[in-house]
């Protein structure tokens, strides 16, 4: 079922004809499109799409060629991102620590602390732990942890989880601020299927909670988006070729055209699944099952 827009709130997100280039090359291609306050919208592509660099462009870490982006109300370049991002949390699967990577270059915490300090951190946007939490943000992060599944795994540390459970400690981290918008940037990337499934089941506890938040969930994989998401953004070759309902957008022919190969979509359990009909490589005379 659709979510209602909160009544007078600003876009959450809106863009106005984005346009990137990048060494010669147009990564992003006129793209326009507008996420309400608390809706859940999918961005779904191919790799290489330019999903990843959209999302970017969002977070104003990388600055359109051309066009316009507002996010929470703000305008990108007339406004301090260093505060707007305060209200943004993100999660991608690119934060992952793997065992003995303490501080890998990059990283967005601090491998070494327990659960809940860990999830402190984001309370300060720091790596580590460099000031000290007082009771209620640490029962804050408990809580929070608590709500991903992690409740048995609270003093223990980081690095001695498993990547996806540290991948759900990370969007407990992302949640503590209660951000008004959450950017997913392929959450589930790397995970085996019960780590995958875990942190779906901790994403349809996200979309229930109230105030709702905006989420932005980007993905190349059709079973990951839920089925009461509000919008599937369909992406192909820098531009949103398609933007609707699920159920309008998740089709044969829109997501064959997409991934460029022939796929069937079935809707069952209430998510969305594909089989590729035929040889991805292009021979017609051979299909599933020869």
């Amino acid at each position: 079922m659709s979510h209602s827009p909160r009544p007078d709130a600003p876009p959450a997100v809106q863009l106005e004809g984005v346009t990137l280039h990048r060494g010669g090359t147009r990564i992003l291609d006129g793209v326009s499109g507008r996420i309400e306050a608390g809706e859940t919208v999918a961005l779904l592509g191919a790799n290489g799409c330019g999903k990843t660099t959209l999302s970017r462009v969002t977070l104003g870490q990388m600055w359109p060629s051309e066009g316009v982006v507002h996010v929470l109300g703000e305008r990108l370049g007339r406004t301090e991102l260093r505060k707007l991002r305060r209200r943004i949390g993100v999660v991608n699967g690119a934060t992952d620590l793997g065992p003995g990577e303490l501080r890998r270059p990059g990283s967005i915490v601090d491998a070494r602390l327990d659960a809940v300090a860990a999830v402190c951190t984001g309370f300060f946007a720091t790596v580590s732990q460099f000031e000290k939490p007082t009771d209620d943000q640490r029962e804050t992060a408990a809580e929070l942890l608590r709500v991903v599944g992690l409740g048995h795994r609270l003093s223990h540390p980081l690095m001695t989880l498993s990547t996806g459970e540290q991948r759900r400690a990370v969007l407990a981290r992302a949640l503590v601020t209660r951000p008004e918008l959450v950017i997913l940037d392929e959450p589930t990337a790397g995970l085996d299927l019960p780590g995958r499934e875990q942190l779906l089941a901790a994403l349809a506890d996200l979309r229930a909670a109230r105030p709702r938040p905006t989420i932005l969930l980007i993905t190349h994989h059709v079973e990951e988006i839920p089925g009461d998401a509000d919008r599937v953004w369909l992406m192909r070759a820098g531009r949103i070729v398609e933007d609707g309902a699920p159920a309008e957008t998740l089709t044969n022919d829109a997501l064959s055209a997409a991934f460029g190969c022939d796929v069937r979509v079935s809707h069952e359990h209430g998510r969305y699944w594909v089989q590729v009909a035929a040889n991805p490589w292009g021979d017609p005379g051979r299909s599933l099952g020869d």
